[in-house]
């Protein structure tokens, strides 16, 4: 999810250290979904540019992803495809780690899908807490 409107993206939100701590805790079918989401585009950027999925440019990687993209009316009706399944699953977990970052609500930006305001932000409940 690029930075737009003055917002943050994915990159400045940290969504990608989320997300890599939030699929590491998963169940397993997840964390196969994910597995086998990445191997196939790793495979297919090795097979189409000789590089791995990380190296490739911004024009590069959307021609490895766009086949897979494909609208989903409803959240529950996953595609029967795995790799647009991942694809899908893996757009909606950064969309919505960015939207739901420190960083996000920070910038005034969770308050602008509801009519404005922002610091919508809440601090995680800290299971240890000693007070």
């Amino acid at each position: 999810m690029p930075p737009m409107r003055g917002n943050p993206g994915a990159l400045e939100c940290g969504a990608a250290e989320f997300l890599d701590f939030l699929i590491g805790v998963s169940p397993s079918d997840r964390q196969k979904l994910y597995r086998n989401g990445l191997d196939t585009l790793n495979a297919r950027a090795k097979k189409q540019f000789n590089k791995a999925f990380a190296d490739l440019d911004a024009k590069q990687a959307d021609a490895i992803i766009r086949p897979f993209l494909a609208p989903v009316p409803w959240v529950h009706d996953a595609p029967k495809d795995p790799n647009v399944h991942f694809v899908t699953e893996a757009h909606r977990d950064i969309r919505q780690a960015t939207a739901n970052s420190r960083e996000y609500a920070t910038n005034g930006a969770a308050g602008q899908r509801f009519g404005g305001g922002g610091g919508a932000y809440l601090n995680p409940i800290d299971p240890v807490y000693k007070g």
